[in-house]
């Protein structure tokens, strides 16, 4: 990925957004340090954190259709961490593979977005799979 941007969100949190293009396609990601932990939330609810804010980001990119989140993500050696995948279209029809992973410190959303759906399956997953929470 590129430098990541830093901004500040509405609650104070950092806000880091990096994205590339390769070929016909942009790889994306946004990752969140919230302000202080969430160290009395469950996984669980951490996950429907998750959630709204990935129907915010419907909202932000104009998404008219969506596939449905598919809950219950895990990372290996990461009890604590959450994931949801989505794919999305806008108006324009164009394709979104979202993939939303969290815990109680931060949150990343890693997305491919074209005109049409990314073509090779694994290294969509592989890119969806890869964010990653430091020990």
């Amino acid at each position: 990925m590129p430098a990541f941007e830093l901004s500040k969100s509405e609650d104070g949190a950092d806000v880091y957004t990096s994205e590339m293009e390769l070929g016909e396609y942009r790889f994306g990601c946004i990752a969140v340090k919230f302000t202080e932990p969430f160290t009395d939330s469950s996984p669980e609810e951490m996950e429907d954190l998750l959630v709204s804010y990935l129907d915010y980001l419907k909202e932000q990119f104009e998404i008219t259709d969506a596939a449905g989140y598919g809950k219950g993500h895990l990372q290996e050696g990461h009890p604590d961490v959450r994931g949801v995948i989505d794919y999305w279209q806008d108006a324009e029809e164009t394709q979104f593979a979202v993939k939303g992973w969290v815990n109680q410190r931060y949150l990343g959303i890693m997305f491919i977005y074209g005109a049409t759906e990314y073509p090779i399956f694994n290294v969509q997953q592989m890119y969806l799979d890869g964010f990653r929470f430091g020990e």
